[in-house]
């Protein structure tokens, strides 16, 4: 599309929007004119009345014979006594004053390790978690053993021996022969 078809379709569209603008203001006024003259009308007997005087303003709402008397304000509660707060817990008798100060205490994952170097950590955390499957600190040995344990778990039903697809062919084998069968 060319520029100019462009500017063409932005002038229709404009003028459009202008018509239809002029003709809501057409619509519109009417009304806007008639409530603006009622309120002005209002106000002018208004202002009339107050400088004859011949209207009595309305009694405040409290002073209303059909407004309730308003309630009496309650007491507030004393206050709560503090509370005395608790007293630490104590460290475990088999912990060293010098591991107490240290922050350590019986039965934490790097007990008698503090202060502890990040690698040796690191190394003994890593013999922990692969204790199990015996990977010897190795986490990627650790998770394909555990893997095939477990798919040779799944697998046991169907004798396939931890192939997961040959399980997958012998069950639809399987559940195929029982629906035949019934």
């Amino acid at each position: 599309m060319s520029i100019r078809d462009q500017e063409r379709r932005q002038q229709q569209v404009e003028r459009r929007i202008e018509e239809r603008m002029r003709r809501a203001d057409r619509e519109v006024r009417q009304v806007i004119e008639q409530r603006a003259n009622a309120a002005w009308r209002r106000s002018e007997q208004v202002k009339r009345r107050i400088e004859r005087g011949d209207v009595e303003p309305r009694p405040l709402p409290g002073m209303r014979e059909d407004s309730l008397e308003s309630m009496p304000s309650m007491k507030s509660l004393p206050s709560m006594e503090p509370m005395p707060s608790m007293e630490s817990a104590d460290y475990k008798s088999e912990v060293t004053e010098e591991e107490a100060e240290a922050g350590m205490m019986q039965d934490m994952p790097l007990h008698g390790i503090m202060p502890y170097d990040p690698a040796s950590a690191e190394e003994d955390l890593a013999q922990r978690v692969t204790e199990e499957t015996g990977s010897g600190g190795d986490p990627h040995a650790h998770n394909e053993r555990k893997a095939d344990e477990i798919s040779q778990q799944l697998t046991e039903d169907t004798g396939a021996g931890g192939d997961m697809n040959e399980h997958a062919e012998r069950k639809v084998d399987q559940m195929g022969q029982e629906m035949f069968e019934e």
